[in-house]
């Protein structure tokens, strides 16, 4: 029996004729997305192919396409009316963002968030490919802890704040589309909803007074993810980046059955675990690793590595070094 999936829409210009993909395309988005209008410069015209997602609570897009620009003006408002936020994350492309007085240039890897009750210009100035979260207003903010947007935020891949965050809430949108299964489905809708939150709270001490347990958890990890190779990061520093006491800090990271403690080095051991299975890096010695994952000498990461995975950290790159002895003919 076949597991079962989501509703999944799919839509591609490329079977439409020329002249018509504009208004085909503005037709599919207008009952799977948003009323948009939209124009195209390619002399090919517009070459574009979209999947959408219905996770009850929220919906995702995966959309990619030559350049082109969508506008939603204050006519569309009216004609098409949607009161949600969109998270839009840049695959791949060049693209620049318009709304309330602000142009935001949008790179590859950048995050968008921004209201769909406002007039907006989106163009894509080259090929590009993005995934976009569609979530209500009112589920995003209806219980008071965060302020409505008014204009867009943009997190940009190569800076620290919301990097974690960005890189997560992409990683879980594209698990998913990789295998919609519907008993995945609300887990991943909470998770994306989650990551929004804790975006949304990143330079408001307003908010974050009022942030659920949830979205301090994650922006707790998110910390510790950014800091895990620095020597000094525990669970006095965590909880002082928190503003809340390591008692409190620890009740959350319950969930995770640990204290922040032990999900610190838990996390350091992960990491250079992966380090030393990746075959990049055969050539960093061990002491280079355990240094790089903040530990304090390659003794003590030596003995805690043996102690979590039965081998040493020479043992364990030894056995991933050897052939394995080919299985009987088929």
């Amino acid at each position: 029996m076949h597991p079962s999936l989501v509703p999944v829409v799919e839509a591609s210009t490329d079977f439409v004729p020329p002249s018509q993909r504009l208004e085909y395309w503005e037709s599919h988005n207008a009952n799977e997305l948003i009323g948009l209008r939209c124009s195209a410069y390619s002399p090919q015209g517009l070459r574009a192919r979209e999947r959408n997602f219905d996770l009850a609570t929220l919906r995702m897009a995966e959309i990619s396409g030559n350049e082109h620009v969508v506008e939603r003006a204050e006519p569309m408002l009216r004609r098409h009316p949607k009161d949600s936020v969109f998270a839009c994350i840049l695959l791949k492309g060049e693209a620049f963002f318009y709304q309330a007085g602000r142009c935001v240039p949008v790179q590859e890897g950048d995050l968008i968030l921004y209201p769909t009750t406002l007039p907006y210009l989106y163009g894509f100035t080259r090929e590009m490919r993005q995934v976009q979260v569609d979530i209500s207003a009112d589920r995003l903010f209806g219980g008071g802890r965060l302020r409505r947007l008014e204009a867009p935020v943009k997190f940009e891949a190569g800076l620290r704040s919301g990097r974690l965050l960005a890189s997560t809430l992409r990683e879980t949108m594209l698990d998913f589309m990789n295998q919609p299964l519907a008993e995945h489905a609300e887990g991943a809708a909470s998770q994306v909803q989650t990551l929004m939150e804790a975006l949304l709270t990143l330079g408001s001490p307003a908010a974050r007074m009022n942030e659920s347990a949830a979205v301090r958890l994650l922006r707790a990890e998110a910390f510790i993810s950014e800091h895990l190779g620095e020597p000094e990061l525990d669970a006095a520093a965590v909880a002082r980046q928190m503003a809340m006491s390591v008692r409190n800090l620890d009740r959350l990271f319950e969930q995770h059955g640990c204290t922040v403690t032990q999900w610190i080095w838990r996390q350091r051991l992960l990491a250079a675990r992966r380090q030393l299975e990746d075959p990049a890096r055969a050539g960093v010695t061990i002491g280079e690793i355990a240094l790089a994952c903040g530990f304090s000498t390659q003794a003590h990461f030596a003995s805690v590595f043996k102690a979590a995975y039965g081998l040493t950290p020479t043992q364990f790159r030894r056995d991933l070094a050897v052939p394995k002895a080919p299985g009987p003919a088929e």
